[in-house]
C-alpha cells in the first residue's frame, strides 16, 4: 500500500521559479487549496475567513492553487444577506467553486437562482434533481473542469444524502437529492466522462458529511480528493485510515472538513507522482477568532443599508463550541421573547437554529436576524403533556449521545428540566405564567393536559428531528420568525440600553453516576467542553 506522510511543503525542492497561476507547467504536480466550510452566513466569523482566503490568494507560489468550499455558505431565506456572502467570497476571497449545501437552498431554488445570479462562483452538485433542471444547471452544475498550469482538474459535488431531515417541506418541492447509491453511480458517472475529457485530478466539493465522504471514497474510481462538509467535523491533519482513504482503484484519496461557523480553515497540499496518484500530503487547519470586522459591515450596510438599533448589550455569554449541546443565554431570551410575544404556555426552539449570538456593543435588528435567519414560520398550536416528555427526552436521548450532538437540545419556555450526560430525563417542571412551578411526572405523562405553544415549522415537521412535535391539534401560522418576537420583546425591556444575558438554568445538564456510565458503555459520550475532533 502507497505510504502517505505528513510533510512540511516548504522543505521541497523545485526545479522551476514558475508562480502559479501565470501559464507555467509545474513540472513536480504540486497542488494547494485553501478550504473552508459550513459558514451558515455567520458576517462575524467571515471576516476571518476572508482576511485568511485573501492572503492565500495574495501569496505567490510555484504549484497550482485553488479556494473551495464544502458548502453552507450562507444559512436562511433572506436573499439580500445570501448575496452579501457570496460578494464576499468572490470579491474578496476569490473562491473558486462551492458544494451545495442545504442552507444554500433555505431561500429554495428559487431564492439561489437570484442570489447567486451573475457570480462568478461555480457550485456543484451531481447527486441532485431539480424540477427546473435547465435553469438550475446555470447555477448549480454538475461538474466543472478548471485548468491550471496546463493541468485540467475536476470537480464534482455531492449535496446532502439526508437532505429530507434537515430541510423544511417548503424547500424540498422543486429538489431531489439522491440515497447512496445512486450518488455513487451518478458521482463515478461524472468521473469517467470527465477522464473521457482529458480531466487529470478530481476533486470532490461535498456535503454528505465525514463518515459518507470516506465511504463515498471507497465506492469510487478516480476521485484524489474530497472537500468536506455538513457534519461540522474538525479534521486536522492527514492520516492513513482516517482522512485518507484507499479509492475502489486501489489509490488514496484525502479528505478534509473544517468545522463550522468560520471558526477554522484549512490549507491542503498534496503532491502527484509521475502516474497522477497523490505521494504527498500536507493538512492544515488554523483557528480563528470572531469579531465585527469594519470591512464587512460596509459592505453588508451597501448591499441591505444601515440597520435600526435595537438597544445596547453590556454582557453576553459567548456561542459554545457546539451550540447543539449547551444551554445558552440569548437562546433562552428568544425562546421567552416567542412565547411572551404571542401569548401563549410555553415555546420550544431547537438548539441548532441560532447560528450566532450578537456581541457586546450596539446591538441591531440585522444583529437579531442574523443569530436567527433561518426564515421559518412560527406555529402555535396545543401540546399535551406527553408531547413535551417525549420530544424534550428524545432530544436530550440523542443529543448527548450523538458523536456530533444532533440533533441538539430542545430550549424552552415554560419548563424547566435536567438531563444527565447519558440523556435521561431527571426531572421536568411547568412555570406558569405566574411563576409558579408545577412539577411533570416524566414516567407517566398526561394525554389530557395541554399547553398553547410555539414554535416553528421546521420543529414541526412529521418525520423531522422533532417528531413528537408533529400538530396534533389545529395549527396557526404566523407570517414571521422569531426574529420579529424578539426584537420587539428587546424593545420592550427597561434595561434594553444596558443589556446583560446569563443562563439562568431552566436546563441543567447533570453528571450521570458511575454506574449509570457503566451501565451505558456501549453509548458515544459527547464532550460536552470541545467541539468534535475527526
Amino acid at each position: 500500500m502507497l505510504s502517505i506522510n505528513n510533510v512540511n511543503f516548504n522543505t521541497f525542492q523545485t526545479s522551476t521559479k514558475a508562480i502559479g497561476k501565470n501559464g507555467l507547467r509545474t513540472p513536480n504536480k504540486r497542488l494547494q487549496i485553501f478550504y473552508f466550510n459550513d459558514l451558515h452566513g455567520n458576517t462575524d466569523k467571515i471576516a476571518g475567513v476572508m482576511e485568511a482566503g485573501k492572503n492565500f490568494n495574495n501569496n505567490t507560489t510555484e504549484y497550482d492553487t485553488f479556494s473551495f468550499s464544502g458548502g453552507d455558505n450562507v444559512s436562511g431565506g433572506d436573499v439580500k444577506k445570501n448575496e452579501v456572502v457570496l460578494d464576499i467570497m468572490q470579491n474578496e476571497m476569490r473562491v473558486d467553486a462551492s458544494g451545495a449545501g442545504n442552507h444554500e437552498m433555505d431561500a429554495t431554488a428559487n431564492g439561489l437562482k437570484e442570489f447567486a445570479k451573475g457570480k462568478k462562483i461555480d457550485f456543484v452538485a451531481t447527486n441532485v434533481e431539480f424540477d427546473d433542471d435547465a435553469a438550475m444547471r446555470n447555477i448549480v452544475k454538475r461538474s466543472v473542469i478548471k485548468v491550471e498550469n496546463g493541468t485540467k482538474y475536476g470537480l464534482i459535488g455531492a449535496m446532502p444524502l439526508d437532505f429530507e431531515t434537515c430541510t423544511k417541506k417548503s424547500i424540498q418541492e422543486d429538489i431531489e437529492v439522491m440515497d447512496f447509491d445512486d450518488t455513487i453511480k451518478a458521482l463515478q458517472k461524472e468521473i469517467d466522462e470527465l477522464k473521457s475529457q482529458g480531466v487529470e485530478r478530481i476533486i470532490l466539493l461535498s456535503h454528505t458529511g465525514y463518515e459518507n465522504d470516506k465511504k463515498i471514497a471507497a465506492a469510487l474510481e478516480g476521485l484524489d480528493i474530497i472537500i468536506g462538509g455538513h457534519s461540522h467535523s474538525v479534521v486536522q491533519g492527514a492520516s492513513e485510515g482516517e482522512n485518507i482513504v484507499l479509492s475502489k482503484s486501489n489509490q488514496p484519496v484525502v479528505i478534509t472538513q473544517a468545522g463550522e461557523n468560520g471558526k477554522y480553515y484549512g490549507i491542503l497540499d498534496v503532491e502527484f507522482d509521475a502516474n497522477g496518484v497523490i505521494s504527498k500530503v500536507s493538512n492544515q487547519l488554523t483557528e480563528i477568532s470572531s469579531r465585527k470586522n469594519p470591512n464587512v459591515e460596509f459592505i453588508k450596510e451597501q448591499k441591505m443599508g444601515i440597520s435600526p438599533t435595537v438597544g445596547t448589550i453590556k454582557e453576553i455569554e459567548p456561542m459554545a463550541a457546539n451550540r447543539r449541546v449547551k444551554p445558552h443565554a440569548w437562546s433562552n431570551m428568544i425562546v421567552d421573547s416567542m412565547r411572551f410575544e404571542l401569548g401563549a404556555d410555553c415555546a420550544f426552539l431547537n438548539a441548532a437554529n441560532i447560528r450566532k449570538i450578537p456581541t457586546e456593543g450596539k446591538l441591531t435588528e440585522r444583529d437579531v436576524t442574523e443569530s436567527a435567519p433561518m426564515k421559518n414560520r412560527l406555529i402555535k398550536t396545543k401540546v399535551t403533556q406527553k408531547q413535551v416528555v417525549d420530544a424534550i427526552s428524545q432530544a436530550a436521548k440523542e443529543t448527548l449521545t450523538s458523536p456530533n450532538g444532533e440533533p441538539g437540545f430542545l430550549f424552552t419556555s415554560g419548563f424547566t428540566y435536567k438531563v444527565d450526560t447519558n440523556g435521561n430525563l431527571l426531572e421536568l417542571n411547568f412555570i406558569d405564567k405566574k411563576g409558579r412551578k408545577q412539577p411533570i411526572d416524566i414516567n407517566n405523562p398526561s394525554e389530557k393536559i395541554t399547553y398553547t405553544a410555539i414554535y416553528d415549522d421546521f420543529t414541526m415537521k412529521e418525520g423531522g428531528e422533532y417528531p413528537a412535535l408533529a400538530p396534533k391539534f389545529p395549527v396557526k401560522f404566523y407570517d414571521f420568525d422569531k426574529d420579529k418576537t424578539a426584537i420587539d420583546y428587546i424593545r420592550k425591556m427597561k434595561n434594553k440600553n444596558n443589556l446583560v444575558f446569563s443562563d439562568d438554568n431552566r436546563l441543567e445538564i447533570i453528571q450521570a453516576s458511575s454506574l449509570q456510565q457503566q451501565g451505558s458503555s456501549n453509548q458515544k459520550f459527547l464532550d460536552l467542553t470541545l467541539p468534535k475532533v475527526s
